[in-house]
This record gives C-alpha cells, sequence and structure tokens, in this order.
C-alpha cells in the first residue's frame, strides 16, 4: 500500500511500562544511586540529637546602656526617632525572648529537646543598628518614617535582618512583634517624675560617637543644662507630688543663685561628676543661704537632676533655640 510506504520502518523498543525485570547488575547500581541521594540530601529533621537548654536568654555579662527620657512629642510609633524606634525594637526583641522560653518549655516537655530555639543576642542587635545609624545618621534612619512606610519583605530582609545581623526567621517575628504588639507605654515612660530608660548595648553609652555626656560639659553648657531643663524639671517634678515648693525653691532668685555658684566656682561636668556630692552640696548650700539645712534635699535634687538628665538633647535643643 502505497500509505504503508511511507511509514518508516520504527525501531522495535521496549513499553515505556515493561514489566521485564531490571538487569542485576543495573538494580545494584540503583541501589547504591539511592543510598548516595539520601546520605547527601539528608532532612535535618531527622536529626533527633538533644540540644543544651538554651536557659532564659538574658545577657551572661552586664550590658553598657544609653539612658534617656521618653520625649512627649512621640505619642505614635511614626513620630519616633531612630533612639525612640530602637527602644521599641528592644521592647520587641523582649517579647520574642520570652516567646522563646514558651517555646522551649514546650518542647522540653515533649521530649523533642533537639528542636530548642537558641536565643537571640539582645544587646547586640541593637548595638548592630547604632553603629549603622552612625555610619549616616541622617540617612541611616530606623525611625517611625520607615516602620510606617517601609514595605514588610524588605523591613524583615533588608533592615531588620540585614542591619541587625538575624537569620530571616526570627527577623519575621521581631517585625510582627514590634508592628503589632509593641505599644508606646504612654502612662508608665511619660508619668511624673519621668522615668529614664534604658537602652542595652554592648559598648555603647550614648547614641551618637561625637554625642556629649555630662562629663564633658563645660561650665557653659552646664548652666545651659539647667536653664533648659533642669531646674524646671525640679519643680515640675515637686508640683507632680503635691507637697508644694521646696525649701530650694522658697529661696529669693534661687535659680540665678545657683546658676552664679556654677560660674564663680568653675563647676563644668567633670567636676560635678568626680567631687563628692556632699561637699558639692553643702558648698551650694552655703551659698545660697549659709547655715540652712533644709535645702540640702532640694541641692541634692538637682545634682540627680543633672546627672541624670539627656545631656545631648538638652544641649541641641538650646542650640535650636538660639539659632
Amino acid at each position: 500500500m502505497a500509505d504503508d510506504e511511507q511509514v518508516p520502518a520504527a525501531e522495535a523498543e521496549e513499553p515505556a511500562n515493561s514489566s521485564a525485570a531490571p538487569k542485576a547488575d543495573d538494580s545494584k547500581d540503583d541501589e547504591k544511586s539511592g543510598d548516595a541521594e539520601k546520605a547527601k540530601f539528608k532532612n535535618p529533621f531527622d536529626d533527633r540529637t538533644p540540644k543544651e537548654d538554651p536557659g532564659d536568654g538574658l545577657p551572661k555579662d552586664t550590658p553598657d546602656e544609653i539612658e534617656f527620657k521618653w520625649d512627649k512629642n512621640m505619642l505614635e510609633k511614626k513620630a519616633c526617632d531612630t533612639q525612640h524606634m530602637l527602644y521599641l525594637l528592644q521592647c520587641a526583641l523582649e517579647l520574642v525572648r520570652k516567646r522563646t522560653i514558651e517555646r522551649n518549655k514546650y518542647f522540653k516537655s515533649i521530649g523533642r529537646t533537639d528542636r530548642y530555639i537558641a536565643h537571640l543576642d539582645n544587646p547586640r542587635v541593637i548595638t548592630n543598628f547604632l553603629e549603622w545609624h552612625n555610619e549616616d545618621k541622617d540617612k541611616n534612619k530606623f525611625d517611625g518614617e520607615l516602620l510606617e512606610t517601609g514595605e514588610k519583605l524588605h523591613m524583615i530582609n533588608n533592615i531588620i535582618s540585614k542591619i541587625g545581623d538575624v537569620r530571616l526567621g526570627p527577623a519575621t517575628k521581631i517585625y510582627t512583634k514590634l508592628k503589632k504588639d509593641v505599644v508606646i507605654e504612654k502612662t508608665t515612660w511619660m508619668e511624673l517624675p519621668q522615668p529614664k530608660l534604658k537602652l542595652q548595648t554592648w559598648g555603647k553609652t550614648k547614641m551618637y560617637s561625637a554625642e556629649k555626656v555630662l562629663e564633658e560639659c563645660s561650665v557653659d553648657e552646664m548652666v545651659l543644662l539647667l536653664t533648659n531643663g533642669v531646674l524646671a524639671g525640679v519643680i515640675e517634678a515637686n508640683a507632680a507630688k503635691g507637697k508644694g515648693p521646696s525649701a530650694l525653691e522658697q529661696v529669693a532668685d534661687w535659680e540665678s543663685k545657683l546658676v552664679q555658684y556654677f560660674r564663680d566656682n568653675n563647676l563644668d561636668g567633670a567636676k560635678l561628676t568626680n567631687d563628692p556630692v556632699k561637699t558639692t552640696c553643702k558648698a551650694i548650700m552655703d551659698h545660697l543661704d549659709k547655715g540652712n539645712n533644709k535645702l540640702r534635699g532640694g541641692v541634692n535634687q538637682v545634682i540627680r537632676a543633672l546627672k541624670k538628665c539627656y545631656v545631648h538633647e538638652i544641649l541641641e535643643k538650646a542650640k535650636k533655640a538660639d539659632n
């Protein structure tokens, strides 16, 4: 037939589903190949070797701290600057730490200590962000605007994971906690007298390497601290207690006299920090009203306020006001 002539002769081949038994050599080769593949692609979840208990995740050494007071203008996350947002990040890290403890307790209860989750080094994460921020504080901002507008994957992959040096899994948990669970504790953080918040780090005691601390302040800068926040804070704190003005506040023109003492005695930050508190307090008391021991509490209150104030912030605001 003409049609048959047009069809080329097909080569004989085994059916696709042939039930013919494989050759013995082929079978052995397949077994060896399979064993090799299993060894190469071993499922890590098959390893149930017990792990050591990760503990509570708290630092074994005492971290360094950056102290500051919550700015009353930052009532929402989107209004936060980098320092305040890093404190919220620290809160998120703390929530992750507590959740990790719960998960590890569960794994222990079911005999799966091989699934223990390692804790993060929280001060290290904060320090990583600080170092990144100090490289270019105007460009490298981890603030409320970034949290508000940053796309989720960008925040997890490029910000929290990359900058914080955290694996993607924990970075996702941190982002979720920061975005949804962490809140600004307005009542606690802004009550009077306003508490000092502590940002834990490794090797950092101030936000910026060039940031001035109390011990570095000149006499003029000490005066700026007194007149641009410290003395007003003392008055506000006493008023909040409902006990009326302190004995110090009842001395005529006490604020000007106090400032004058700092100038006349060249009382700079280093001297205030290193001299005995009792000696400094007594000298100021005698300058204000010699022999009036009732002033001791008020003068000590001023000294404590100076030592606890956020020096950099007050000086920066004073400079901006002058400009």
